[in-house]
């Protein structure tokens, strides 16, 4: 800005002459002082406190900025959203999980052995059961959905002699030959072959910094979680034979044994009609009891963010782009000009805010040309080739999360606007007053959860799937002491005796859920009513922002309230102007005195009874009367006076229009006769 500034300088304004000048007159200053003194009406001696009005000039500013930039934020996260997602989500949960026409459900599988006819029935025949050509794959339960590349099985295998214990499970990463025999020799064919050796090599893939960073993470199983970066893997192929030659091969050499602990099955669907990718993760776990239990992962997304958004998406986005370019501006603009306006933690905020846009808009143009790429290989992608569309959909994930937590801090954000009005000023003092006590409570109750969470899931842990994991123990008691009570059964506290279960739901029903929480809420309380009387008791008379906005704006709502809608006209309904003044007086008195009775009523203490104004404050208020009464006097004076002038004009004002009148009708080339 400062090269810019330097290397191209505004241009001076330069001063015209009025050509047609215009000579006032008498009229014209009656209208000006009518003007004026309307202005003095509006413009009370509260409106001159110069510090308030340039606070309440920055919050207008910055109500308008942020305002707009979060109904648009909002807005923009409407129209991205879909509903059909969710139906496609359940739509196609259900058909893997359950029995079908063709199919078998995952939830049917009761051993190994029945896998393979879940693989054969669901994962192979279900998809383009009567064409052999390579390509897109159509799917029996819906023409609209096709499978995009190939289905990859994955499975993780126990280490021979090894006994669980307390510590992690350790899987194999050994090489074998077929059938899992040891030891392992290469043969000179097997780069020719590889897909025949294929499923009995571990996965020692080298991965790049976006898979290390995005993909490593971990499934959670039933009775564990299972890391994505190991395991055996094996290709199903593109057309219905082939697929089925792959699947009698490992079902003939035993590729799923006892020593199986885990079974993932990775595809993705993409559902052409609705524009929704269905990334599929199957998961079928041995556990070391002989048990198994599936479980279906589906996740439906849109992925090409672009393409879904639409004539009124694609309007609000150029909106937000405009707006999120004036809040840019705006920060850069301050910090620049007082860079110890970046200490404040408001300034901090919005420089949080604008990373987020910006990590958004980037990892968006990335998930969108990664999907560009995996499409572009779904027709020339040779027949064993798995399409990883979890890359972009692990992505995506992480592009929504980081919008859910923009939305939090804009929404946090407004809190800082919002403190024109005295609720939120009052909302923060009692906050900054009490952090230190509630902190220190906090500190108890968090310990004391943590202790009776522990407690609990040593007791009842084996029994209740509630209190199972330490973690999950502290949750649900923090959830039964804000109410949150439908999923806890107080049967579940009683697996160590009816003693213990007494004293346990005791604890939580009233030691925890009563008394720590209504201790917590107390001190809130306490430091309201105390940050309310100090308020109170430096209570100034100033204005609020509304009545700035009204004096700041004036004209903007002088021509709104012209509006016919706004346009009121006087009735007498038979009665002078004298008796119509009296009957709205009396109206107002009576208005007064009975909300005096209400609130009297209402009142239970001392200190909500209505204060007696002090002296100071009744002398306040009757030089402001007094001050409005001498305005509007003399409004109604000039108004008399210009009335006056325009219908019996002077005969100063004569001659200045005859002159006028003169002038015009003149000839120009008449005025300098040579």
């Amino acid at each position: 800005m400062s090269i810019d500034a330097a290397s191209w300088p505004k241009p001076e304004g330069t001063y015209r002459l009025d050509e047609n000048p215009k000579t006032h007159t008498r009229t014209d200053y009656l209208k000006m002082r009518l003007t004026t003194l309307k202005s003095q009406l509006l413009v009370t001696e509260e409106h001159l406190h110069e510090h308030l009005n340039l606070r309440y000039q920055l919050i207008a500013v910055d109500l308008w900025l942020y305002g707009a930039y979060f109904l648009l934020l909002m807005c923009l996260v409407l129209v991205t959203q879909d509903s059909l997602m969710y139906y496609n989500t359940s739509m196609v949960q259900r058909i893997f999980s359950t029995n079908q026409t063709y199919s078998l459900g995952l939830n049917a599988v009761q051993r190994l052995d029945q896998l393979y006819l879940f693989i054969e029935s669901a994962l192979i025949k279900s998809f383009n059961p009567n064409e052999t050509e390579t390509g897109k794959h159509r799917w029996r339960y819906g023409d609209h959905t096709c499978k995009l590349g190939v289905v990859r099985l994955r499975q993780l295998r126990k280490k021979e002699n090894f006994h669980l214990g307390w510590g992690d499970p350790e899987y194999s990463n050994l090489d074998y030959m077929p059938r899992w025999e040891l030891p392992y020799q290469r043969l000179a064919y097997t780069d020719k072959y590889w897909h025949i050796y294929e499923p009995w090599l571990p996965l020692s893939a080298s991965y790049s910094f976006f898979e290390k960073t995005f993909m490593n993470f971990e499934h959670e199983g039933y009775f564990q979680s299972y890391p994505e970066f190991a395991g055996y893997i094996t290709m199903l192929a593109r057309t219905t034979h082939n697929s089925m030659k792959v699947l009698d091969y490992l079902k003939k050499n035993h590729w799923i044994t006892r020593q199986t602990a885990v079974l993932f099955m990775d595809f993705t669907l993409y559902n052409a009609d609705a524009n929704i990718f269905t990334i599929c993760t199957l998961l079928l776990e041995h556990t070391p009891f002989g048990t198994i239990f599936p479980k279906v992962n589906v996740l439906s997304i849109k992925m090409q963010v672009l393409d879904q958004l639409g004539t009124l998406g694609f309007i609000v986005a150029i909106l937000y782009i405009f707006v999120v370019i004036q809040f840019a501006k705006s920060l850069v603009v301050t910090i620049w000009y007082e860079p110890s306006k970046l200490r404040s933690m408001w300034n901090k905020l919005d420089l949080v805010i604008l990373t987020l846009n910006a990590l958004v808009v980037t990892l968006i143009v990335i998930q969108e040309s990664m999907v560009s790429t995996l499409l572009e290989k779904v027709e020339g992608a040779s027949k064993l080739e798995f399409l990883d569309f979890r890359r972009p959909a692990r992505l995506h994930t992480l592009i929504s999360m980081m919008i859910g937590f923009l939305v939090c801090l804009t929404t946090l954000r407004l809190w800082k606007v919002l403190q024109f009005a005295k609720i939120f000023q009052l909302f923060s003092a009692a906050l900054y007053s009490a952090w230190q006590a509630l902190a220190s409570t906090a500190l108890i109750i968090i310990i004391f959860l943590m202790a009776f969470g522990i407690a609990v899931a040593i007791i009842n842990g084996s029994n209740a799937g509630n209190f199972i994991h330490t973690y999950r123990s502290i949750v649900t008691s923090l959830c039964f002491s804000f109410g949150f009570s439908s999923h806890v059964s107080p049967h579940d506290l009683f697996y160590g005796g009816k003693i213990i279960g007494y004293i346990l739901y005791f604890i939580l029903a009233f030691v925890l859920a009563q008394l720590l929480i209504n201790v917590f809420i107390s001190t809130i309380n306490g430091y309201f009513q105390y940050a309310k009387s100090m308020r109170d008791a430096r209570a100034e008379r100033r204005i609020n922002f509304l009545q700035f906005l009204r004096v700041e704006y004036a004209h903007f709502f002088d021509q709104f309230l012209k509006l016919p809608c706004f346009n009121r006209s006087y009735h007498s309904h038979n009665r002078t102007v004298g008796e119509n003044i009296k009957l709205i007086l009396d109206l107002n008195t009576k208005k007064k005195s009975g909300a005096k009775h209400i609130h009297h009523a209402l009142s239970t203490s001392d200190h909500d009874k209505i204060d007696i104004p002090d002296e100071a404050k009744k002398q306040a208020e009757y030089k402001r009367r007094i001050g409005r009464l001498y305005t509007i006097a003399s409004i109604m004076q000039t108004q008399m006076d210009l009335l006056e002038h325009l219908c019996f004009p002077n005969d100063e004002e004569r001659f200045v229009s005859d002159s006028e009148d003169s002038e015009e009708d003149a000839d120009p080339g008449d005025e300098y006769p040579v």
